[in-house]
């Protein structure tokens, strides 16, 4: 018979404590970390142009990004929402800069805006080197997703989007030769090459190609040099300030009876208020106007006039959409953003209903498939207001060079 030993049971009893508290630590690993998460905010940064002449477009990205947010209490999954907001001022080292500290020093869960494309490229190979999470909302150039990085999602359009639309229907409705002209940095030249490539694959003639620098405000030596071509129809693209200046001056040339202006993006509801007049005729490739029939569009209208006193424009819609797909993505991940392949899935998944139309990613680049507006400037009972003239259904960048 076995002798009854008090230590031993004494040791069994120790030894069995101890392997409990082991393996319910054990159990708990990482518990901690996401409880402290969870009472965390989830930080976002903001980087955009907010001075100079694109600080319009940024400024409208922004409230409409407000706009979603307020719409959502500033929460998702029980984690309030923080944006820290930093102007790249249209320079990408500027950009650059403000990126590094709201990766390294803010510890922001995500980076997303940027209208300015050459911002925006500048921007992305820091972003990989960090292996951080980046959505952009506006810029258009097309090499951003078709570097395929894993971990950005583009909310707004690629130039091919717009462009291969527009030189279709330039070259079908307008003129099979014309004049092009767009400001020399990289978005204008993207915005040219993928206009380019379609119009002449299908006949067109590029008379001229015309590259005004950045910043111009006197365009009466270009438009001097239009206006002896004399081509039927012009594509043109300037961003911001250009834009209307440039709208403003060729309205003036008088060239806009004798040849069409269209372009990407040149008009939008902050230009036809602003230039009035001068904007009717002018016709541009969009993914949004406010006077789109949907349900969608004419909510966020509404919703967008009562808060700003303005009518939103596409850079509006681009904030509006972009925050919503940050919204849908995060509430898919209950919140959690420590695991960022988790979040990519998530992301690729949203799709919605936008103010501009149906709204989804392409699984492959992460970029939207959405319509393309081909939209007129007019005047209507005295005032100043846009039209559709054309509907390219469910564009898809093709995820590489093909011009």
């Amino acid at each position: 018979m076995k002798k009854y030993n008090p230590f031993a049971q004494r040791i069994s009893r120790r030894s069995f404590v101890k392997s409990s508290a082991a393996a319910l630590a054990a159990s708990s690993v990482g518990a901690p970390a996401v409880l402290a998460q969870a009472n965390k905010p989830i930080r976002l940064g903001n980087l955009n142009t907010y001075t100079g002449g694109l600080a319009y477009a940024g400024e409208a990205n922004w409230n409409a990004m407000n706009l979603y947010f307020d719409s959502i209490n500033w929460t998702v999954a029980g984690r309030k929402i923080e944006i820290i907001k930093e102007d790249d001022q249209f320079n990408p080292q500027i950009g650059l800069q403000k990126a590094k500290k709201l990766v390294e020093s803010d510890q922001v869960d995500l980076l997303f805006g940027i209208q300015a494309s050459n911002v925006a490229l500048a921007v992305l190979n820091y972003m990989k080197q960090q292996k951080a999470f980046y959505v952009v909302t506006g810029a258009g150039t097309d090499a951003i997703t078709w570097d395929r990085y894993p971990y950005l999602f583009r909310t707004s359009i690629s130039t091919f989007q717009l462009s291969t639309p527009m030189a279709n229907y330039i070259y079908d409705n307008l003129g099979k030769q014309i004049v092009t002209t767009a400001s020399d940095y990289a978005g204008g030249r993207d915005v040219m090459a993928q206009f380019r490539g379609p119009y002449t694959a299908k006949g067109g003639t590029v008379l001229k190609e015309i590259w005004p620098p950045l910043g111009t405000t006197d365009f009466s030596p270009y438009l001097t040099d239009i206006k002896s071509i004399n081509p039927p129809v012009t594509y043109d693209f300037m961003p911001g300030a250009d834009a209307f200046r440039f709208v403003q001056q060729y309205s003036e040339f008088g060239l806009k009876e004798k040849m069409p202006l269209t372009g990407f993006t040149m008009i939008d509801s902050q230009s036809t208020t602003s230039l009035g007049k001068a904007a009717v005729g002018v016709i541009s490739a969009l993914t949004f106007i406010d006077t789109l029939g949907n349900a969608e569009a004419k909510a966020f209208t509404a919703d967008f006039r009562a808060k700003f006193k303005s009518s939103p424009d596409l850079f509006a819609d681009y904030g509006y959409v972009g925050a919503r797909v940050v919204g849908e993505a995060l509430k898919m991940v209950d919140g959690d953003t420590s695991n960022k392949d988790k979040l990519v899935e998530a992301m690729a998944k949203v799709q919605f209903n936008a103010p501009r139309g149906p709204f989804r990613f392409d699984p492959a680049t992460h970029n939207p498939i959405q319509d393309i507006y081909i939209a007129q400037v007019i005047e209507s009972g005295g005032n100043i207001t846009t039209k559709t003239l054309s509907t390219a259904k469910q564009v898809q960048d093709p995820g590489h060079k093909v011009y």
